[in-house]
């Protein structure tokens, strides 16, 4: 088979720090636009990509549609069960895949600062990761990328942890400037 490779994303991905970087932005903004920039095409490099576009007949005639996984927690409960290097290795890399959402996503939009709206974000990303990649193989003709939702419950569970992680890193951060102090009570005065 001939793969488009995932070092394509990158092609996008430098204009948009490009822009990042002259907006004149302050220091904590830019690093984390930045950050959630990188995070970003790498989930995609490492989700979408490579991408058959040659070959693949074979493929199509004998694996058809195939292994993906509709039911919660099916998957986990498989994997829990039938503990090997490989299912560790799925567990904790869909775990630590939307990690860094749970550090940028709060900063970078203040409506992302209550847990319920980061859930539904969290969800949100996991599962349009997975879409995508039903998407793919419905054009490919066949599961080149195999389609679990239980994948997006793990990658919105390692957000979710991020999220709490960080907030607790950020509260008791210290030593803390009078400036920023006064912008929390602020902050915590308008909600």
């Amino acid at each position: 088979m001939t793969y488009i490779d995932g070092y394509v994303v990158i092609l996008p991905a430098i204009p948009i720090a490009m822009w990042i970087l002259r907006r004149g932005a302050d220091r904590r903004w830019t690093l984390l636009a930045l950050l959630a920039l990188a995070h970003a095409t790498v989930v995609v490099a490492l989700t979408l990509f490579p991408v058959p576009v040659a070959g693949q007949e074979f493929w199509r005639q004998t694996r058809g549609i195939s292994d993906d996984n509709v039911v919660p927690f099916a998957t986990i409960v498989w994997q829990l069960q039938n503990l090997t290097w490989n299912t560790v290795r799925q567990l904790s890399g869909n775990v630590l895949l939307l990690i860094p959402l749970g550090v940028y996503g709060p900063a970078l939009w203040p409506a992302l600062r209550d847990w319920r709206r980061f859930m539904v974000a969290a969800l949100a990303f996991g599962a349009a990761i997975e879409l995508a990649q039903f998407a793919g193989s419905l054009l490919e003709g066949f599961s080149y990328r195999i389609t679990d939702v239980d994948d997006a419950i793990m990658n919105a569970a390692g957000a979710m942890a991020a999220f709490f992680a960080w907030r607790w890193i950020e509260r008791w951060r210290w030593p803390r400037s009078a400036d920023e102090a006064d912008r929390e009570a602020a902050n915590q005065a308008a909600r």
